[in-house]
């Protein structure tokens, strides 16, 4: 019932984006052509689009309407959402997953054509399904809608596979378990010749795209995570100020400083365009190296506070999504706060949160007040580039 509500106010706000941005803005422009090639009989691909055909293909009934596509799928997320949280806790379920969905990064590029809220609900549905199966093949549209969801696919098979492992009789449980996962073995392996033929892991212009060891990325996701989930530091705060002076938080700080001033890189992207948050963001602070390792008990205390949150997971689960969020984020030269939506969501939704009204209704008025001041500035606060005339362009993140 509370899903379907929300996919009704979802389609109010996209219906307001449509009456003020009714073409396709931004990355739009390349998935809403897509999508209506497909709906036209067209099957080939524009080799400017950098992600694969899920959403253009889901969005095929909607088509003409594609941003209603995301309306339906935001019911399917907070299911999804719901179900992922209670893998770790019974409390305040209903209240973490619509905190995700108010989410600042993640609904207001769900109101548009993009793929995010797509990729991170196959992502939640894929670790929740009991059958291996369905789990793959819920990973697999995780896939074709962001490539780099492959990681998420892996660590979830790691953990079927470790939960399964009868420690009374370790080798041949592990050897029944393995091939219980046959599916995503499939599933990795159509990854594998998909990289091998394309050359690459990236669709569209590769050269926009080549890899790098971003250190700072990884510091750049602690901090937006503490950011974006600051009232549960509040009832925390003690016991948290105590762990950040302890002697183990001196000696994070000197990897930290290290990444962030040498691992640290600017893009041509993020350079030239001004319609981003990120690009005034490296502008006022980050491109100058010495403001970043200022910086560095902020990273440091998110840290704590990310670990702080989630000591009741195993120990292999903590270190398996530090790796995991780590070669999802790190490799990625721009930086561009939709590439940590995933890491978040599924950390956010894991953590033990506070189930204090008060601390909720804030961490929930919080994201709304966020996410609404961005998107009147996105909807009421068009601009124009000198080169460009006449062409409305648009603050987003």
């Amino acid at each position: 019932m509370f899903a379907g509500v929300l996919a009704l106010l979802h389609a109010l706000l996209v219906t307001v984006a449509y009456r003020y941005v009714p073409e396709p803005y931004m990355d739009e422009i390349f998935h809403v052509r897509q999508t209506r090639k497909y709906c036209s009989g067209n099957w080939s691909w524009d080799p400017m689009i950098t992600t694969p055909p899920a959403l253009y293909i889901l969005g095929m009934p909607f088509c003409g309407f594609e941003r209603y596509t995301n309306s339906v799928l935001i019911a399917i997320a907070f299911v999804g959402f719901c179900r992922f949280r209670r893998l770790f806790h019974e409390d305040a379920v209903h209240s973490s997953a619509t905190a995700i969905l108010l989410f600042p990064v993640l609904l207001h590029s769900s109101v548009l054509y993009y793929t995010d809220l797509l990729s991170v609900s196959a992502v939640s549905w894929g670790f929740t399904l009991d059958s291996s199966l369905l789990s793959s093949l819920t990973f697999a549209v995780s896939v074709l809608t962001r490539q780099t969801n492959i990681v998420w696919a892996g660590f979830s098979a790691a953990a079927r596979l470790v939960r399964s492992v009868d420690m009374s009789r370790p080798i041949s449980s592990a050897v029944s378990s393995f091939l219980k996962l046959s599916s995503f073995i499939v599933l990795a392996f159509s990854f594998a010749v998909f990289v091998y033929i394309n050359g690459g892991i990236v669709l569209g212009d590769p050269t926009a795209h080549h890899p790098r060891l971003h250190l700072a990325q990884f510091l750049y996701l602690a901090l937006f995570s503490c950011v974006h989930a600051w009232p549960q530091v509040i009832p925390r705060l003690r016991s948290l100020l105590a762990k950040f002076f302890h002697p183990l938080s001196g000696l994070l700080a000197i990897p930290v400083a290290l990444s962030a001033h040498y691992f640290a890189f600017d893009h041509p992207y993020l350079l030239a365009d001004n319609r981003h948050v990120t690009f005034y963001l490296w502008r006022w602070w980050l491109a100058d190296p010495v403001r970043r390792v200022v910086l560095t008990p902020l990273f440091v205390g998110s840290f704590v506070f990310i670990r702080d949150l989630s000591n009741h997971l195993s120990p292999f689960v903590r270190i398996l999504f530090v790796l995991c969020s780590f070669a999802v984020v790190v490799p990625a030269h721009l930086i561009e706060p939709r590439y940590f939506i995933v890491p978040f969501v599924l950390w956010r939704l894991s953590a033990k949160t506070s189930s204090n009204k008060f601390i909720i209704i804030v961490e929930l008025l919080s994201q709304f007040f966020v996410f609404l001041a961005v998107f009147l500035l996105f909807i009421f606060k068009p601009f124009e580039w000198a080169h460009e005339p006449g062409v409305k362009q648009r603050f987003m993140w």
